[in-house]
């Protein structure tokens, strides 16, 4: 009888953890595959119009913590978009339904596509990943399930373009914040 509780106990505690492990629902998530596919289109766009490439920008801030508040908010109560304009550049968001309520339906490269698509559909969107004057980049691409949408996949892209780091250092400002520290 003392085996048989033992072997009990021993699958009591199997099946707890396994319960636990896939009860548990993650929210949302980064997606660095697709954050490169954008980026990498974004380049291939600003290319063929014989624009110069950005490089990455490893020193940005903002478009992370930024994109994953935009995910809150449409997680606790269906929240709009909007633009931080939290940095001393250009920045374009992106917001597409990337799937169903089960999965994500399209790869990272048809979502990278058609939110470049998207972008070029707006003046504005368009205009800024296309400044001349730009030359470093980084993109945040979130996947969740949005209350927007009614729990169907989406993906949100923060992008922000920034000057070249001299720029920002000649005027004594910090290019992760969108006011100058020379004004402050």
């Amino acid at each position: 009888m003392f085996n048989l509780t033992n072997k009990m106990k021993n699958i009591l505690t199997v099946l707890l953890v396994l319960i636990s492990t896939l009860s548990y629902s993650q929210e949302y998530y980064r997606d660095t595959i697709i954050e490169r596919a954008v980026f990498n289109e974004i380049n291939k766009q600003r290319d063929s119009l014989g624009i110069h490439k950005v490089r990455f920008n490893p020193d940005n801030k903002r478009a992370v913590p930024f994109g994953e508040k935009l995910v809150k908010e449409d997680l606790e109560y269906g929240g709009g978009l909007y633009h931080c304009g939290c940095a001393g550049g250009v920045e374009i968001i992106a917001f597409l339904v990337v799937g169903n309520v089960d999965t994500v339906t399209m790869s990272s490269d048809e979502i990278a596509e058609r939110m470049i698509s998207a972008w070029n559909r707006s003046p504005s969107h368009k205009e800024g990943m296309e400044d001349t004057h730009m030359t470093r980049g980084f993109n945040s691409v979130h996947i969740f399930k949005s209350t927007r949408y009614q729990g169907r996949y989406v993906a949100l892209s923060v992008f922000q373009f920034l000057r070249d780091k001299s720029h920002y250092i000649n005027l004594n400002w910090d290019e992760n914040e969108k006011v100058p520290n020379a004004f402050l």
